[in-house]
């Protein structure tokens, strides 16, 4: 990956402002993750990406999606990592090969129905992914699954792509959470914290995952896909293959209406603010570097698709391989 920069530095890209009207473009030609394949059957479902309608359904030949009606134009769909995934753009240009990979999911299996769920918000969906790659706020919006954000050490910084944004947290001596504590039962006071977020910028679709010194974890995918300029619709599943706790597995899931609701409070009042008045600068510190950096390549990805220049350039590759990254392991 390119652009890695330490948030502990000076940020040239926190010294101005980027012009920021999320929910004014549409991005296209991207895979999305619309239906759990648990929840499809013969009966169609009704799934929106940017107020473009799509039903999906299971037939005798496997699973159909078709825009604006049962009957209405084709559109390609793939089974994958448990969901029916979408391409929105033209049919022509759909190839699986921009499909994110989930090194932590099982390609071909459904995980078991505590593993997965899905939380909407009432947002556009760039706002969702802009707080996702703000790794500081969990201390605060999370505070009781997280813990305070009193450390003897915290660094942040960010690599990217034309189409990823990734954000990798460190935390030394860190107090142990509530939830760590009440619930897991972890009785060291401090530990240490690796915490990461990759995003994919057309589709939302975003990784989470967080490793911590003395309590278990697991990674997150989130869809993350924009039903509109005022709805996101956020479908989890956890690979619960990369932990060994069985009471953590269960448990942790069982967190993600409240972590989403959390969430939510901070997002719903920020929609309006940048629909009735782009024009008000934003304020941004330090820790805001990926965030900012994310605004740039989401400019940067409007400006090519305005041209009609839908393509993928060859550093998606580079954003779109991050099992490494993320410490996890290929399942």
């Amino acid at each position: 990956m390119t652009m890695t920069m330490d948030a502990t530095a000076p940020d040239p890209a926190a010294s101005r402002q980027v012009p920021w009207t999320p929910g004014s473009f549409a991005l296209s030609h991207a895979w999305f993750p619309l239906v759990h394949l648990a929840e499809l059957g013969r009966m169609p479902i009704r799934r929106m990406i940017h107020s473009q309608s799509y039903i999906i359904r299971r037939t005798g030949e496997g699973i159909v999606a078709n825009r604006d009606s049962a009957s209405g134009p084709a559109a390609p769909v793939i089974a994958r990592y448990g969901f029916a995934w979408i391409w929105h753009g033209d049919p022509a240009e759909a190839d699986d090969a921009f499909m994110p990979d989930i090194p932590f999911l099982p390609r071909d299996r459904l995980q078991p129905g505590y593993a997965r769920d899905t939380n909407f918000f009432h947002c556009t969906y760039e706002l969702v992914l802009e707080n996702i790659l703000d790794l500081t706020h969990i201390d605060f919006v999370h505070r009781n699954f997280s813990g305070p954000e009193d450390s003897d050490e915290d660094t942040v910084r960010f690599e990217s792509t034309s189409e990823t944004v990734t954000m990798i947290r460190t935390i030394r001596n860190k107090q142990t959470s509530d939830y760590q504590r009440d619930v897991l039962g972890i009785t060291a006071p401090f530990q240490d914290q690796h915490v990461f977020t990759h995003v994919f910028i057309r589709s939302g679709v975003c990784f989470l995952h967080s490793h911590y010194s003395a309590a278990p974890s697991m990674p997150l995918m989130q869809s993350n896909t924009p039903e509109s300029r005022f709805m996101t619709r956020a479908s989890v599943v956890f690979g619960i293959q990369q932990c060994d706790s069985p009471a953590y597995r269960r448990a942790w899931p069982r967190t993600g209406p409240t972590v989403a609701a959390q969430d939510e409070a901070m997002l719903d009042p920020q929609n309006p603010r940048y629909l009735n008045d782009p024009g008000k600068a934003d304020f941004s510190t330090r820790f805001d570097a990926a965030g900012l950096h994310f605004r740039s390549r989401y400019n940067a990805l409007v400006e090519r698709q305005k041209a009609g220049d839908f393509a993928y350039m060859p550093d998606y590759l580079d954003g779109n391989d991050v099992a490494e990254v993320l410490k996890v392991r290929r399942v």
